[in-house]
């Protein structure tokens, strides 16, 4: 990533961070005005993922420095971790809106004024699938999970609207009728259903933070670089290889080992050099975050 997308990933992260700050701020509002728990828990969510947003914007800030003396392969391992955090809290949230929903259930409901809240999460869904949209777009071709996460988190809140806005019409549209009482389980109904339906998204990112956090190889750059490596081998002569690979947030760092036939063998260093540009390339190009290391022995205990 270039400093002219590594600039529009930041724009971004901020123009996100401040749109969710105000939506929170007016969900807070109107759940303790409409006595409505899940939009006060929308409200209260949105709030804590602008501060997630803040923090991924000043992690893409410290991205961009580079390699810094205390973190000489740069602040890559922040992505990863920032994604576990994100993915935790909005696992949380949903253990909290599905334990709140079946103790309000078990206690015979709760009777809220649905009007507010319609305008409101009628119009936090519109606004959050639009975000969502635009924040896929303007992030194509940056390779950035810090957008990646953010533009969950907006479908996350934009899904959870939608059904609190249907749950909510329907309510009103009950008053008057025979099936009025069923009114009262629509607010905690509509958190069971949301925490179930949305449970995977937070789970999905924490296994994959998980899986980079703990450096499991990805088994797709795995099976490309093997490949490649085997195919330089073959053309080159050398009698074995070996590979190391590992993901952290958008760095990729390879390792690989190149074995000759015998301890007689020269190669020069711009031969070397030659077949590392050779491997590069055909890795698609060196990009910032590639680390890539090509060491050449006759021992294999060198590997």
């Amino acid at each position: 990533m270039g400093p002219h997308s590594e600039r529009k990933e930041q724009r971004l992260l901020l123009f996100s961070a401040t749109g969710t700050l105000a939506l929170s701020l007016v969900g807070i509002a109107i759940g303790l005005l409409s006595g409505a728990k899940s939009i006060l828990f929308d409200g209260v969510y949105s709030l804590a993922d602008a501060g997630l947003t803040l923090a991924a914007f000043f992690a893409a800030r410290l991205i961009a420095r580079g390699a810094y003396r205390r973190f000489q392969y740069g602040y890559w391992h922040i992505e990863p971790m920032l994604g576990f955090v994100n993915g935790s809290v909005l696992l949380l949230a949903c253990a909290y809106a599905l334990i709140d929903g079946v103790d309000t259930v078990m206690m015979g409901g709760r009777n809220v004024s649905f009007g507010p809240g319609i305008g409101y999460a009628g119009a936090s869904a519109l606004i959050g699938f639009g975000m969502y949209i635009y924040i896929r777009r303007r992030a194509r071709g940056l390779g950035s999970s810090l957008l990646n996460i953010d533009a969950a988190a907006w479908l996350f809140g934009a899904l959870l609207n939608a059904g609190l806005s249907a749950a909510f019409v329907t309510a009103v549209v009950l008053e008057g009728t025979q099936a009025e009482k069923l009114a009262a389980y629509f607010d905690p109904a509509i958190l069971i259903l949301l925490a179930i339906f949305l449970a995977p998204l937070p789970l999905r990112a924490l296994a994959a933070a998980g899986r980079e956090i703990l450096q499991i190889a990805p088994a797709d750059l795995d099976a490309q670089v093997s490949s490649i490596a085997r195919e330089v081998a073959a053309r080159h002569g050398f009698v074995e290889h070996q590979s190391y690979v590992t993901q952290v947030g958008r760095a990729r760092f390879i390792e690989i080992g190149f074995v000759g036939a015998a301890a007689s063998t020269t190669m020069t260093l711009g031969e070397q050099d030659a077949i590392r540009q050779e491997f590069a390339d055909a890795m698609g190009g060196l990009r910032p975050g590639y680390w890539l290391t090509i060491d050449f022995t006759a021992d294999r205990r060198w590997l």
